[in-house]
Formats: structure tokens, C-alpha cells, sequence
């Protein structure tokens, strides 16, 4: 049986069209060294409220995005749950933003 990172690597190839918009919205958020935040992702995105909503509770519960434990103004961020780049340009992946 595959362990959980294969089935998220499996899920991330039958993501829907609104799940990759997402998707890679988070990642150029944070590759210009933006917060993945509701309102972030909103903006890159221009989904309605209610539908970002949705897809960011579905994606999260498939695995695909995690939110992170870190206290901000505007709210948790959400995270690839397997990142395959690095978050910065000028850092090798696996490093946290400073």
C-alpha cells in the first residue's frame, strides 16, 4: 500500500482547474516571499469567498495543502503539504523564509 506522500503526489496529478489555480498561486506567493494567506490567495486567485473556501477545505483535507500553526494579523497560511521548489529564490529548498 503507498505510503501518504504517494498518494499525495498520485492526488496532485487529478487536481481540478480552481485546485491547480490554487495551487499555484500559493506557490508564487511565496516564491516572491508573500504569506499564503485567505486574502492573499484570494487576490491572486479571484475566486468568490465561498469558493475558495470550499476548495481550500477540500485540497486541505486530501492532503494537498496543510495551514500553518503560525499566529498573524491576517490569519493562518496555507501551505503545499510537499513542496517540490524552494519557497525563496535564493535558498535551496527546505529552508524557512526569513
Amino acid at each position: 500500500m503507498a505510503d501518504r506522500e504517494d498518494q499525495v503526489r498520485l492526488d496532485v496529478q487529478s487536481m481540478s482547474d480552481a485546485e491547480v489555480m490554487i495551487y499555484e498561486a500559493i506557490a508564487t506567493l511565496e516564491f516572491s516571499g508573500q504569506r499564503p494567506s485567505l486574502a492573499n490567495i484570494a487576490d491572486a486567485t479571484a475566486l468568490s469567498s465561498r469558493s475558495l473556501d470550499e476548495e481550500l477545505a477540500v485540497m486541505t483535507q486530501r492532503g494537498l495543502l496543510r495551514i500553518t500553526d503560525e499566529k498573524a494579523d491576517d490569519g493562518p497560511a496555507y501551505v503545499p503539504a510537499q513542496r517540490g521548489w524552494s519557497a525563496a529564490p535564493d535558498q535551496a529548498e527546505g529552508h524557512r523564509m526569513s
